[in-house]
Order: C-alpha cells, then structure tokens, then sequence
C-alpha cells in the first residue's frame, strides 16, 4: 500500500542512509552521491512522496514529480528496503499504470545492471514506449562504466 512519505520520515531516512556508499544508492541517484530525499510535510501540487508499506512494514520508497501544464510525471526516485518483495513491484507499477492512463506522457531512469530493468522493460514494451540508451556514460566506484538508461511512454 501507497502512504504518503511524511507518516514514515524518519524510517526512510534511516532505511536510505544504510545503503550510503553502495551500488544500491548509485541506482537511486544515477552517481556516486549519496542521498535522502526532502520530504516535506506539505508537498506541492506536483510533488509526490509515498512510503511503500506492506503488512505495516516499510518496503520502500517511491516518489515523482508531475508537469500538469505539460502532462508528464518525470524524475521518478524508487528504493526497495525489502529486496525480493513482490508487493514493491507491484505497488510501483499499478502507480504507474494509473499515470500512463491519466497523463499524456510518462518517464523514467534508470542506470545499466539495475536489477529492475527486467520489469521497466516490459511495462515499457506493453505500452509501446520507448527505452533509449546512452552507453558508459556512469562510472562506478570500481571504474566501471555504466548505461544510462531512458525510459519514455507517450500516449
């Protein structure tokens, strides 16, 4: 279940702050930054932050922001704090379906070897969207270079 983010501040924060200096926060950044999200007590009208809970435990994390002038939801952030939990998949994705559904555009990023790409490649390839593909363009902590994935869905 979807809660709004502010109910579980502190526990995201702290969920988050575990996973500082690793491939897991590389994932949610897309660098080698460290992050936690500002959650505010009152967002704005574009602004959404929503903790991911299941059985009244936090699983994760999931926010977005909406262009209601342009009718696009950008610069989605996602971390799972229970990793193999299905109910965070699912959780995501009927969010995502219920954006593809409302507004004119939907998109997303995400950093080569993501263990999510599986499925944002086949939510992608259902509502004909398009994943593009900038090679090595993120260096890792090891020197590895990795993708930058797009995601896009127009309708």
């Amino acid at each position: 279940m979807l809660k709004p983010a502010i109910l579980y501040k502190e526990e995201i924060i702290k969920g988050l702050q575990e996973y500082f200096y690793t491939d897991d926060m590389m994932y949610e950044t897309g660098c080698l930054d460290n992050w936690c999200p500002d959650i505010s007590e009152m967002p704005d009208e574009g602004t959404f932050q929503f903790a991911i809970v299941h059985n009244e435990k936090l699983i994760g994390y999931l926010s977005y922001r909406v262009d209601w002038y342009s009718s696009k939801a950008y610069n989605f952030g996602l971390f799972s704090f229970d990793r193999g939990n299905v109910m965070v998949g699912k959780e995501v994705f009927n969010k995502m379906e219920e954006l593809v559904k409302r507004l004119h555009r939907v998109e997303w990023r995400m950093v080569g070897g993501n263990p999510a790409e599986r499925g944002y490649d086949s939510f992608c390839k259902r509502h004909n969207g398009t994943k593009h593909i900038l090679k090595d363009a993120i260096k890792d902590r090891n020197g590895n270079y990795r993708d930058d994935v797009i995601y896009e869905i127009v309708s």
